[in-house]
């Protein structure tokens, strides 16, 4: 008998445990355990504690370009030289260097050059060698013509000379942008129409040279049609100019100034 009530009042105990924890919504501290974490936890917890400051490349570039075409947009001069070292490159010879482009003058053809370069897009060549660039960095080349190159297949050889970089650009039947609008190319190759460029006055040919971003250059397409399409999205790889950046010692630089084949 004495059995029996220690076992109904163990019974009874328990149940009264239990359904205080119901009401209350606490348990009993469970048994203890081995809370030391593994080493791959630690090594993860680590990398989510340490401070983020690294940005990627690429958004680094980016900033620097939009700074960039900032200062050249105000013909900033200071600005400029903050970029170039003695190893920039102005032509294969050698023979020209910065002040060959006085860019104390915001009229000197440096600051258009530059500009269009830069609006046309820069991409990023990992492959790249060159002395003192940061490890694991990418020099970055301006425009990017990688879109247009791809154009090029078997099926569907190199029709120009002329890169037209950007998408649905448009083709006007008379140059000006109160021209009608008679078609549009993305990121391919077209033909200098050099018949519709001789029939125009001399000195609307020489406005169409100097500017090389408001101007207008006549154009063939594939499909045989004429136009003219504005000189910001056309890029003629034997005479307009290309540039390089690489990231040095913390800064970007300037690797080259370039204009065609360097000449």
């Amino acid at each position: 008998m004495k059995r029996y009530q220690k076992w109904l009042g163990g019974l009874i105990v328990s149940g009264t445990v239990a359904g205080f924890a119901f009401r209350t919504g606490t348990l009993p501290a469970p048994a203890a355990q081995n809370l030391t974490p593994s080493p791959a936890q630690v090594s993860q917890q680590s990398a989510q504690s340490r401070p983020q400051t690294a940005k990627p490349e690429a958004s680094q570039f980016s900033q620097f370009r939009l700074r960039l075409l900032d200062a050249v947009g105000r013909a900033d001069a200071k600005f400029i030289r903050a970029t170039v070292t003695p190893q920039t490159q102005w032509n294969y010879g050698g023979t020209l260097n910065l002040d060959s482009y006085n860019i104390n003058s915001n009229q000197s053809k440096f600051w258009p050059h530059m500009d269009k370069a830069l609006k046309l897009g820069c991409g990023a060549d990992s492959e790249a060698q060159v002395a003192d660039k940061e490890p694991g960095s990418s020099v970055w080349l301006c425009p990017d013509l990688t879109k247009v190159k791809e154009s090029v297949r078997p099926d569907r050889p190199n029709f120009g000379n002329l890169a037209i970089v950007g998408q649905n650009v448009n083709v006007r039947a008379e140059p000006g942008m109160g021209g009608r609008v008679i078609g549009s190319v993305s990121n391919e190759y077209v033909v200098f129409d050099s018949a519709a460029y001789s029939s125009l006055p001399a000195g609307a040919m020489e406005k169409m040279q100097a500017d090389p971003l408001g101007g207008w250059t006549p154009v063939r397409l594939r499909n045989g049609q004429r136009g003219w399409i504005l000189n910001q999205y056309v890029y003629d790889e034997e005479n307009d100019y290309r540039v390089s950046f690489v990231r040095s010692r913390g800064q970007w630089r300037l690797r080259y100034f370039l204009r065609g084949n360097g000449n």
